[in-house]
């Protein structure tokens, strides 16, 4: 069993010996079982939504687009990653994951990550360390910039939102300003370290 499962199920049994010591025994298991209900209603309502928008991106896919996306970032990573090879896998797998990355394409864009941080750790000149382009790369990765972002969408739309999709363009440009900092912050300490060294 896993750390985590271990705490879960810690404050599963301790949030009812509070029940049963404050007498809320009976009240404890009706929220627990209504929790329960509005969760799966939850599920079943949102897997269309999100089924709907992973069809029309798998069609975006397939047309090309990320492709296209792939192609117009790579001039960007080849000044992120000058010590990259123009023809490395692992330039290649960063791109195509950070163009499905973008049109909210997260099931292909976790494999390509994956791939793409193994092709990383082969060039590492520190093998189990991380490496400059193993930061970058999370960096970019991690701030999450999407147009499309479907799951939040469909929570929003679940939820019984007017307008779910109105959040797009302020995740993205929180998003942007996130990767941003979090890629200046990188730059920043790799700069300071340099300048202690010498």
């Amino acid at each position: 069993m896993s750390a985590l499962n271990r705490i879960w199920l810690a404050l599963f049994f301790l949030g009812y010996l509070v029940a049963g010591a404050t007498g809320r025994v009976e009240e404890t298991t009706l929220a627990l079982l209504a929790s329960m209900e509005d969760s799966v209603k939850f599920t079943i309502g949102i897997t269309g939504f999100l089924a709907f928008w992973s069809g029309l991106l798998k069609i975006a896919e397939q047309a090309g687009l990320t492709q296209k996306i792939a192609r117009a970032l790579h001039p960007l990573l080849r000044r992120l990653f000058p010590r990259l090879p123009a023809n490395s896998p692992a330039l290649g797998a960063m791109t195509l994951s950070l163009a499905a990355n973008l049109l909210g394409l997260s099931h292909a864009a976790t494999p390509l990550g994956i791939k793409a941080m193994r092709e990383l750790e082969k060039i590492n000149p520190t093998p189990g360390e991380v490496s400059d382009e193993m930061a970058v790369y999370l960096a970019l990765i991690l701030g999450g910039i999407s147009f499309v972002p479907s799951t939040i969408i469909a929570v929003r739309s679940q939820a019984g939102s007017v307008q779910p999709s109105v959040v797009i363009i302020p995740i993205l440009i929180a998003s942007t300003i996130g990767t941003i900092v979090a890629l200046l912050t990188h730059f920043v300490i790799k700069k300071t370290r340099k300048e202690r060294r010498r």
